[in-house]
Protein backbone atom coordinates (compact mmCIF):
# COMPACT_ATOMS: atom_id res chain seq x y z
CA UNK A 1 0.00 0.00 0.00
CA UNK A 2 1.33 3.45 -0.92
CA UNK A 3 1.87 5.87 1.89
CA UNK A 4 -0.76 8.60 1.87
CA UNK A 5 0.59 11.89 0.54
CA UNK A 6 1.05 14.79 2.87
CA UNK A 7 -1.20 17.28 1.12
CA UNK A 8 -0.42 20.00 3.65
CA UNK A 9 3.22 20.02 2.55
CA UNK A 10 2.24 19.72 -1.11
CA UNK A 11 0.02 22.78 -0.76
CA UNK A 12 2.75 24.74 1.03
CA UNK A 13 5.26 23.81 -1.66
CA UNK A 14 2.85 24.97 -4.37
CA UNK A 15 2.64 28.38 -2.69
CA UNK A 16 6.39 28.60 -2.16
CA UNK A 17 7.14 27.63 -5.77
CA UNK A 18 4.96 30.45 -7.04
CA UNK A 19 6.76 32.80 -4.66
CA UNK A 20 10.15 31.65 -5.97
CA UNK A 21 9.17 32.58 -9.52
CA UNK A 22 7.49 35.79 -8.37
CA UNK A 23 10.44 36.81 -6.20
CA UNK A 24 12.91 36.25 -9.05
CA UNK A 25 10.76 38.37 -11.36
CA UNK A 26 10.22 41.15 -8.82
CA UNK A 27 14.00 41.37 -8.42
CA UNK A 28 14.26 43.02 -11.85
CA UNK A 29 11.94 45.88 -10.89
CA UNK A 30 12.84 46.55 -7.27
CA UNK A 31 15.41 49.23 -8.06
CA UNK A 32 13.19 52.27 -7.71
CA UNK A 33 12.10 51.35 -4.19
CA UNK A 34 8.43 50.83 -5.05
CA UNK A 35 5.98 48.11 -4.06
CA UNK A 36 8.09 45.55 -5.93
CA UNK A 37 10.92 45.97 -3.41
CA UNK A 38 8.65 45.54 -0.39
CA UNK A 39 6.89 42.52 -1.87
CA UNK A 40 10.23 40.90 -2.55
CA UNK A 41 11.46 41.67 0.97
CA UNK A 42 8.27 40.15 2.39
CA UNK A 43 8.58 36.95 0.35
CA UNK A 44 12.24 36.47 1.23
CA UNK A 45 11.50 36.67 4.94
CA UNK A 46 10.23 33.10 4.92
CA UNK A 47 10.10 31.28 1.58
CA UNK A 48 13.59 29.69 1.46
CA UNK A 49 13.57 28.85 5.20
CA UNK A 50 10.23 27.11 4.60
CA UNK A 51 11.73 25.10 1.73
CA UNK A 52 14.56 23.98 4.01
CA UNK A 53 12.05 23.07 6.73
CA UNK A 54 10.00 20.93 4.34
CA UNK A 55 13.15 19.20 3.06
CA UNK A 56 14.05 18.35 6.64
CA UNK A 57 10.48 17.28 7.43
CA UNK A 58 10.72 14.57 4.79
CA UNK A 59 14.19 13.51 5.91
CA UNK A 60 13.27 11.03 8.61
CA UNK A 61 15.04 7.95 7.24
CA UNK A 62 18.60 9.21 7.69
CA UNK A 63 20.36 6.23 6.12
CA UNK A 64 18.14 6.41 3.04
CA UNK A 65 18.76 10.16 2.81
CA UNK A 66 22.52 9.65 2.79
CA UNK A 67 22.39 6.76 0.32
CA UNK A 68 20.24 8.70 -2.16
CA UNK A 69 21.93 12.10 -1.79
CA UNK A 70 24.10 11.82 -4.89
CA UNK A 71 21.45 10.37 -7.18
CA UNK A 72 18.52 12.51 -5.99
CA UNK A 73 20.27 15.83 -5.32
CA UNK A 74 23.83 16.07 -6.68
CA UNK A 75 23.16 14.61 -10.14
CA UNK A 76 20.14 16.90 -10.72
CA UNK A 77 22.22 19.85 -9.51
CA UNK A 78 25.02 19.09 -11.99
CA UNK A 79 22.53 18.72 -14.85
CA UNK A 80 20.49 21.85 -14.10
CA UNK A 81 23.46 24.02 -13.20
CA UNK A 82 25.32 22.84 -16.29
CA UNK A 83 22.41 23.73 -18.57
CA UNK A 84 22.01 27.06 -16.76
CA UNK A 85 25.69 27.94 -17.25
CA UNK A 86 25.55 27.12 -20.96
CA UNK A 87 22.31 29.02 -21.49
CA UNK A 88 23.36 32.07 -19.48
CA UNK A 89 26.79 32.23 -21.12
CA UNK A 90 25.20 32.15 -24.56
CA UNK A 91 22.53 34.75 -23.74
CA UNK A 92 25.02 37.13 -22.11
CA UNK A 93 27.50 36.77 -25.01
CA UNK A 94 24.88 37.76 -27.60
CA UNK A 95 23.45 40.53 -25.43
CA UNK A 96 20.06 38.91 -24.76
CA UNK A 97 20.55 38.86 -20.99
CA UNK A 98 22.10 41.55 -18.87
CA UNK A 99 20.15 41.05 -15.64
CA UNK A 100 22.56 39.98 -12.85
CA UNK A 101 25.23 39.25 -15.46
CA UNK A 102 27.74 40.93 -13.15
CA UNK A 103 27.20 38.23 -10.52
CA UNK A 104 27.03 35.31 -12.94
CA UNK A 105 29.72 32.68 -12.65
CA UNK A 106 30.08 29.93 -15.26
CA UNK A 107 30.99 27.35 -12.67
CA UNK A 108 29.61 24.04 -11.45
CA UNK A 109 31.63 24.30 -8.25
CA UNK A 110 30.47 27.76 -7.17
CA UNK A 111 26.82 28.12 -8.22
CA UNK A 112 25.67 31.66 -8.93
CA UNK A 113 22.15 30.52 -9.80
CA UNK A 114 19.23 29.48 -7.61
CA UNK A 115 20.36 25.89 -8.04
CA UNK A 116 22.56 26.47 -5.00
CA UNK A 117 19.59 25.02 -3.12
CA UNK A 118 20.03 21.57 -4.68
CA UNK A 119 23.66 21.65 -3.64
CA UNK A 120 22.63 22.59 -0.10
CA UNK A 121 20.14 19.71 -0.03
CA UNK A 122 22.91 17.32 -1.08
CA UNK A 123 25.09 18.32 1.88
CA UNK A 124 22.17 18.26 4.31
CA UNK A 125 21.18 14.75 3.24
CA UNK A 126 24.76 13.48 3.45
CA UNK A 127 25.30 14.84 6.96
CA UNK A 128 21.75 14.53 8.35
CA UNK A 129 22.61 11.44 10.40
CA UNK A 130 25.69 13.10 11.88
CA UNK A 131 23.73 16.27 12.66
CA UNK A 132 21.08 14.33 14.54
CA UNK A 133 23.80 12.64 16.59
CA UNK A 134 24.64 16.01 18.13
CA UNK A 135 23.39 16.60 21.66
CA UNK A 136 21.83 19.90 20.68
CA UNK A 137 21.52 19.87 16.87
CA UNK A 138 19.30 22.95 16.62
CA UNK A 139 21.46 25.15 18.84
CA UNK A 140 24.70 24.07 17.19
CA UNK A 141 23.43 24.49 13.63
CA UNK A 142 21.95 27.88 14.48
CA UNK A 143 25.33 29.02 15.80
CA UNK A 144 26.95 27.72 12.62
CA UNK A 145 24.41 29.66 10.55
CA UNK A 146 25.20 32.85 12.44
CA UNK A 147 28.98 32.50 12.25
CA UNK A 148 29.42 31.35 8.63
CA UNK A 149 28.84 34.83 7.19
CA UNK A 150 31.67 36.34 9.23
CA UNK A 151 33.99 35.06 6.50
CA UNK A 152 35.29 37.44 3.85
CA UNK A 153 35.41 34.69 1.23
CA UNK A 154 32.62 36.23 -0.83
CA UNK A 155 32.65 33.88 -3.83
CA UNK A 156 32.74 30.78 -1.61
CA UNK A 157 29.88 32.12 0.47
CA UNK A 158 27.71 32.78 -2.60
CA UNK A 159 27.94 29.09 -3.44
CA UNK A 160 27.94 27.49 -0.02
CA UNK A 161 26.79 30.05 2.55
CA UNK A 162 23.19 28.86 2.30
CA UNK A 163 24.26 25.33 3.29
CA UNK A 164 24.80 26.59 6.83
CA UNK A 165 22.54 29.66 6.97
CA UNK A 166 19.47 27.56 6.10
CA UNK A 167 20.63 24.46 7.99
CA UNK A 168 18.73 25.30 11.23
CA UNK A 169 15.44 25.21 9.31
CA UNK A 170 16.35 21.83 7.83
CA UNK A 171 16.99 20.61 11.38
CA UNK A 172 13.67 22.08 12.55
CA UNK A 173 12.00 20.04 9.82
CA UNK A 174 13.73 16.84 10.93
CA UNK A 175 12.67 17.50 14.53
CA UNK A 176 9.08 18.28 13.58
CA UNK A 177 6.47 15.52 13.51
CA UNK A 178 2.73 15.11 13.06
CA UNK A 179 2.05 15.94 16.70
CA UNK A 180 3.79 19.30 16.40
CA UNK A 181 1.91 20.02 13.16
CA UNK A 182 -1.33 19.22 14.96
CA UNK A 183 -0.46 21.68 17.72
CA UNK A 184 0.29 24.36 15.15
CA UNK A 185 -3.07 23.65 13.53
CA UNK A 186 -4.75 24.43 16.85
CA UNK A 187 -3.59 28.05 16.73
CA UNK A 188 -6.55 30.39 16.08
CA UNK A 189 -6.82 31.41 12.44
CA UNK A 190 -6.96 35.09 13.34
CA UNK A 191 -3.60 34.83 15.11
CA UNK A 192 -1.97 33.28 12.04
CA UNK A 193 -3.46 35.98 9.80
CA UNK A 194 -2.22 38.72 12.13
CA UNK A 195 1.28 37.20 12.06
CA UNK A 196 1.40 37.32 8.26
CA UNK A 197 -0.01 40.85 8.30
CA UNK A 198 2.63 41.88 10.84
CA UNK A 199 5.29 40.62 8.42
CA UNK A 200 4.73 43.84 6.52
CA UNK A 201 6.55 45.70 9.30
CA UNK A 202 9.98 44.02 8.94
CA UNK A 203 9.52 43.94 5.15
CA UNK A 204 9.09 47.71 5.27
CA UNK A 205 11.56 48.86 7.88
CA UNK A 206 14.35 46.28 8.08
CA UNK A 207 17.23 46.40 5.57
CA UNK A 208 16.78 44.54 2.30
CA UNK A 209 20.00 42.63 3.07
CA UNK A 210 18.54 40.94 6.17
CA UNK A 211 17.61 37.93 4.03
CA UNK A 212 21.00 37.73 2.24
CA UNK A 213 21.73 34.14 3.19
CA UNK A 214 24.25 33.81 0.36
CA UNK A 215 26.19 37.00 1.06
CA UNK A 216 28.79 37.65 3.75
CA UNK A 217 28.01 40.29 6.35
CA UNK A 218 30.73 42.59 5.11
CA UNK A 219 29.69 42.33 1.45
CA UNK A 220 26.23 43.77 2.25
CA UNK A 221 27.59 46.54 4.45
CA UNK A 222 27.05 45.02 7.90
CA UNK A 223 29.61 44.71 10.64
CA UNK A 224 29.85 41.18 12.00
CA UNK A 225 27.86 42.13 15.11
CA UNK A 226 25.16 43.83 13.04
CA UNK A 227 25.00 40.88 10.67
CA UNK A 228 24.63 38.33 13.47
CA UNK A 229 21.91 40.37 15.18
CA UNK A 230 20.01 40.84 11.93
CA UNK A 231 20.27 37.13 11.16
CA UNK A 232 18.86 36.26 14.58
CA UNK A 233 15.92 38.54 13.80
CA UNK A 234 15.59 36.92 10.37
CA UNK A 235 15.56 33.44 11.94
CA UNK A 236 12.85 34.43 14.43
CA UNK A 237 10.67 36.07 11.78
CA UNK A 238 11.03 33.10 9.42
CA UNK A 239 10.00 30.63 12.14
CA UNK A 240 6.99 32.68 13.24
CA UNK A 241 5.77 33.32 9.70
CA UNK A 242 6.39 29.67 8.80
CA UNK A 243 4.17 28.59 11.69
CA UNK A 244 1.43 30.91 10.44
CA UNK A 245 1.64 29.47 6.92
CA UNK A 246 1.44 25.90 8.21
CA UNK A 247 -1.63 26.88 10.23
CA UNK A 248 -3.42 28.48 7.29
CA UNK A 249 -2.69 25.99 4.50
CA UNK A 250 -5.15 23.18 3.89
CA UNK A 251 -4.38 19.58 4.88
CA UNK A 252 -6.72 18.36 2.14
CA UNK A 253 -5.94 17.78 -1.51
CA UNK A 254 -6.57 20.89 -3.57
CA UNK A 255 -6.46 21.76 -7.26
CA UNK A 256 -2.86 22.85 -6.76
CA UNK A 257 -1.55 19.99 -4.59
CA UNK A 258 -0.08 18.25 -7.63
CA UNK A 259 2.33 21.17 -8.05
CA UNK A 260 4.12 20.12 -4.87
CA UNK A 261 4.82 16.69 -6.35
CA UNK A 262 6.82 18.26 -9.17
CA UNK A 263 8.67 20.70 -6.94
CA UNK A 264 12.13 20.10 -8.40
CA UNK A 265 10.90 20.75 -11.95
CA UNK A 266 8.96 23.87 -10.99
CA UNK A 267 11.96 25.17 -9.08
CA UNK A 268 14.16 24.51 -12.10
CA UNK A 269 11.66 26.03 -14.52
CA UNK A 270 11.31 29.19 -12.44
CA UNK A 271 15.09 29.48 -12.35
CA UNK A 272 15.38 29.26 -16.13
CA UNK A 273 12.31 31.31 -17.04
CA UNK A 274 11.88 33.85 -14.24
CA UNK A 275 12.79 36.59 -14.74
CA UNK A 276 14.48 36.02 -18.12
CA UNK A 277 11.40 35.10 -20.16
CA UNK A 278 9.40 37.89 -18.54
CA UNK A 279 12.10 40.42 -19.41
CA UNK A 280 11.77 39.39 -23.05
CA UNK A 281 7.99 39.79 -22.85
CA UNK A 282 8.39 43.16 -21.18
CA UNK A 283 10.74 44.31 -23.94
CA UNK A 284 8.13 43.29 -26.51
CA UNK A 285 5.00 44.62 -24.83
CA UNK A 286 6.36 47.29 -22.43
CA UNK A 287 4.45 46.02 -19.38
CA UNK A 288 6.69 48.01 -17.06
CA UNK A 289 5.48 51.29 -18.52
CA UNK A 290 2.52 50.92 -16.16
CA UNK A 291 3.15 49.61 -12.63
CA UNK A 292 -0.29 48.03 -12.20
CA UNK A 293 -0.16 46.28 -15.57
CA UNK A 294 3.38 45.13 -14.83
CA UNK A 295 2.34 43.66 -11.48
CA UNK A 296 -0.59 41.82 -13.05
CA UNK A 297 1.69 40.63 -15.84
CA UNK A 298 4.25 39.25 -13.38
CA UNK A 299 1.61 37.43 -11.35
CA UNK A 300 0.01 35.86 -14.43
CA UNK A 301 3.40 34.99 -15.91
CA UNK A 302 4.55 33.24 -12.71
CA UNK A 303 1.28 31.31 -12.38
CA UNK A 304 1.64 30.10 -15.97
CA UNK A 305 5.28 29.09 -15.40
CA UNK A 306 4.35 27.09 -12.30
CA UNK A 307 1.39 25.39 -13.97
CA UNK A 308 3.32 24.45 -17.10
CA UNK A 309 6.41 23.19 -15.27
CA UNK A 310 4.29 21.03 -12.96
CA UNK A 311 2.50 19.13 -15.73
CA UNK A 312 2.65 15.40 -14.90
CA UNK A 313 4.11 14.51 -18.29
CA UNK A 314 7.21 16.62 -17.58
CA UNK A 315 7.68 14.94 -14.20
CA UNK A 316 7.41 11.55 -15.90
CA UNK A 317 10.07 12.54 -18.45
CA UNK A 318 12.31 14.00 -15.75
CA UNK A 319 12.17 10.85 -13.62
CA UNK A 320 12.90 8.68 -16.65
CA UNK A 321 15.94 10.82 -17.61
CA UNK A 322 17.34 10.95 -14.07
CA UNK A 323 16.81 7.22 -13.54
CA UNK A 324 18.47 6.51 -16.88
CA UNK A 325 21.49 8.62 -16.00
CA UNK A 326 21.82 6.99 -12.60
CA UNK A 327 21.56 3.50 -14.11
CA UNK A 328 24.27 4.46 -16.60
CA UNK A 329 26.61 5.83 -13.92
CA UNK A 330 26.07 3.64 -10.86
CA UNK A 331 26.29 -0.07 -10.27
CA UNK A 332 23.22 -1.89 -9.04
CA UNK A 333 23.50 -3.07 -5.47
CA UNK A 334 23.14 -6.72 -6.49
CA UNK A 335 26.02 -6.26 -8.99
CA UNK A 336 28.48 -5.36 -6.24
Amino acid sequence: MNKQRDYLMDNIKALLLFLVAFGHTLDVYKGDGGIELYLMKYIYLFHMPMFAFITGYFTKDLDKARNNAVQKSLIPYIIFQGVYVLMATLMISVGLATFNSDTFSNSLIIPSSAFYYLLAVFFWKVFAKDIMCLKHPLIITMLMGLIISVTRMKEFHVGYGAVLTLLPFFVLGMLCDANIIQKIKSIPTVIALLILLAGIIPATYLPYEIHSIRMTYSSVGFSNVQGILYRIVFYLIAVIMGIAIIRLMSVKETKFSYIGRASILVYAGSTFLAPHAYIILDNLFAFSQNRVINMIGMVVFCIVVVLICSLPIFLKWYNAIINGINILIFKRMDDK
